[in-house]
């Protein structure tokens, strides 16, 4: 806290000397004048960081993925097990996908169980924008990310009737269909979603048998079996005011059911699983407290989701391969501003209590139960503090903050105590950290047509080790209750330039980011049929972000790249320099598109460098670099402006939008590239999708 209260009490004191009389008619929206309109509100909280906004809009009328969208994006990575619906991990500039975090709307969607999250679980069609943050979170967001964050932003309800209805199909026998709509009903804010889907996803691949290198001669080309999925969705968002207060409810129900195909050589016939998740938040948003100084946000939620896998040929595991997993999530968040602006200051506060639940119990094939686990606690509290001083006539900006993170985890284990290690050991174990972090801010131009940033941030970030790491899976994973968590030291810097007028907007960023993560957890092989979790490995991570964005009249132009060099600076001999698996050395990917009004033409291209898929980097796990090409194609078939009507809460009348009817064509992987993001699991070769879809 000494560094925070310093530089408010100092800066305050010697600022105030020069300070202006103040204006009684000085609007409180003077904190945002600088900011343009379109700048989401989180962006505000984090000037500082290296962040960018998606605006899903533009694939409004496109068969696509979260998957596909994000890996588009600078300093990401995407890993899949297959296509469309497959299990995929997402990480942020060469850390594990467990060391970032994801968000919807702020709520915290990383279960403690595991850590990393599937995207494929996540909503998609029903999000207004994706939010990626490569400079840890804005306040407002728990938990620390010693990579970064990504926040899903739902649909605004509201406004006038709106109603979007889409219907898809494609290759591998894959059809969608949805609707939403929204509109405002008795001066409530209203909007309505639902999705269902489904695809067989059984592609032609290169299968091996297993022997890449000693028998290439027995290579075959087969389909991929069990990989179909079946999946649907809803949404419902509430949003009204009362007084100064602004109230936004969601509730976000998730269905899916697919199977869970094996490794190439060694496909699964009848493994399947069944997903259902649930997740509601009540947001307020109080302004002008107190005169104005105070703005008040706060946020309650709870998640439910049941896990269940069966395994009714015991194809990957015997005894009792059939499982039953709950989970339950469940927090507050409280976040007042304080606009001091007489002092130059904003100051952000963050107060939050989290508690999370976990329990499994495994059957035979007849789901007879045979295995119940105790169920596992985790309290998780958190206060974060951070001030943000604005010096120069908000040329300058320091972004000093701090944050303290307290966990309890509860394991009771049913081992009797005999077999224990320690039988006298607690089932609680807490854990405690502190996070330091500072930005920095400096706007060499700041006008309407010309902006140019420098930007640099510094923190320390840590990990708790998830439970599968501390108590284990039975059989399988020995339990380490004394792991310590992931840290990291991470500093970032570079600059944003942007510039707009008439028909040519363009923004261009570039960074440089360096990641020194230390206590890696690692699962190591403890026996021939077991793995323990252990503090073993430390990693240097250096690298380089381009974003080139152009819009040039009905052209646009985008450009992202990656350069990183992930280092593994352990203290074995046989790891020490060698690269970290699966982070290659350059990224990059460029659209280039051309609108009329009657059609859109796109080229899309993804380039991941080679990598390497084991610890050792040996050739036999080497993956050679890919290009990947695709082609999209829009056809308005019916458009025109739709009559004005009244927005349901005054007598003036508003235009509710335009009225369109569209026609696209996807066609991804045109090469036929028969390549893998994880040994063993293929990605699709040539495929392409269709879909119309109208609003009115």
């Amino acid at each position: 806290m000494f560094p925070i209260l310093f530089l408010f009490f100092v800066s305050s004191d010697i600022l105030s000397q020069t300070t202006p009389e103040k204006k009684e008619d000085k609007p409180i929206e003077v904190v945002g004048k600088t900011e343009s309109k379109d700048t989401p509100e989180n962006f505000r909280k984090n000037p500082t960081g290296f962040q960018t906004s998606i605006d899903l809009d533009q694939y409004k009328s496109r068969y696509t993925s979260l998957p596909d969208v994000l890996e588009r994006e600078a300093g990401v990575r995407i890993r899949r097990y297959g296509g469309l619906g497959s299990y995929s991990t997402l990480s942020l500039r060469g850390t594990n996908p467990n060391q970032s975090r994801i968000y919807i709307d702020g709520v915290p969607f990383n279960n403690t169980q595991g850590g990393e999250v599937n995207l494929a679980d996540l909503p998609f069609e029903n999000l207004q924008s994706v939010e990626v943050y490569r400079s840890g979170a804005p306040v407002g967001f728990t938990g620390s990310v010693i990579g970064g964050s990504v926040n899903l932003v739902t649909r605004a309800p509201g406004g006038p009737p709106k109603t979007r209805i889409n219907l898809g199909g494609g290759s591998y026998n894959t059809g969608k269909s949805s609707i939403a709509h929204s509109a405002t009903y008795g001066g409530i804010g209203t909007s309505l979603f639902f999705l269902g889907e489904k695809s067989d996803q059984n592609f032609p691949y290169l299968n091996p048998h297993g022997t890449i290198l000693v028998n290439p001669l027995d290579d075959t080309i087969d389909r991929r079996k069990n990989a179909q999925y079946e999946r649907s969705s809803g949404m419902v968002g509430l949003d009204g005011e009362i007084g100064k207060t602004k109230i936004k409810f969601w509730n976000d129900l998730n269905y899916r059911m697919h199977g869970i195909p094996g490794a190439a050589s060694n496909q699964t016939r009848q493994v399947h699983r069944k997903y259902l998740r649930n997740t509601s938040s009540l947001t307020t948003n109080t302004k002008g407290l107190f005169g104005g100084i105070l703005q008040l946000e706060t946020r309650v939620f709870g998640s439910f989701s049941d896990d269940n896998l069966y395994d009714p040929k015991s194809e990957f595991s015997s005894g009792t391969p059939n499982s039953t997993t709950n989970m339950r999530q469940f927090g507050g968040h409280i976040i007042p501003t304080f606009y001091l602006l007489d002092y130059f200051q904003i100051l952000r506060i963050h107060a939050g209590i989290e508690k999370e639940s976990f329990e499994r119990s495994r059957s035979t094939v007849t789901n007879i139960d045979l295995k119940y686990e105790p169920e596992k606690f985790r309290n998780y509290t958190t206060l974060r503090i951070e001030d943000e001083i604005r010096l120069f006539k908000d040329k300058l900006i320091l972004t000093p903050g701090i944050a303290w993170e307290n966990y309890l985890d509860r394991f009771q284990s049913d081992e009797p105590w005999y077999r224990r290690e320690n039988p006298f050991a607690s089932g609680d174990k807490k854990t405690a950290f502190t996070n330091p972090k500072a930005g920095l801010l400096i706007k060499i131009v700041d006008n309407a047509n010309w902006g140019f940033d420098i930007k640099g941030n510094i923190a320390k970030q840590n990990r708790i080790p998830s439970f599968l790491e501390l108590f284990g899976e039975v059989g399988t994973i020995l339990p380490n209750e004394k792991l310590k968590p992931e840290k990291s030291h991470n500093i970032d810097g570079g600059a944003v330039l942007r510039y707009s007028q008439k028909d040519l907007k363009s923004q261009t960023s570039v960074s440089y980011f360096r990641r020194r993560i230390q206590d890696m957890i690692l699962f190591l092989p403890n026996s021939q049929f077991t793995l323990r979790p252990e503090n073993v490995d430390s990693a240097k991570i250096d690298g380089v972000e381009v974003s080139q964005k152009t819009e040039y009249k009905r052209w646009k132009l985008v450009f992202d790249y990656t350069y990183q060099k992930a280092i593994n600076t352990s203290q074995a001999l046989y790891l020490n320099g060698r690269t970290l698996p699966l982070r290659p050395l350059h990224e990059l990917a460029t659209t280039v598109a051309y609108k009329t009004d009657k059609w859109e033409l796109g080229v899309e291209g993804v380039y991941v460098g080679a990598v390497f898929k084991d610890r050792t980097n040996e050739y036999v796990n080497y993956q050679p670099s890919r290009q990947i090409w695709n082609f999209y194609y829009t056809q308005v078939l019916y458009q025109k402006e739709a009559d004005a009507i009244s927005d349901g809460t005054q007598d003036q009348k508003k235009n509710s939008g335009i009225q369109e009817l569209l026609l696209s064509f996807d066609f991804r992987n045109l090469g036929d590239k028969r390549v893998e993001d994880i040994v063993g699991y293929p990605l699709p070769g040539r495929n392409w999708h269709v879909t119309l879809s109208g609003r009115f």
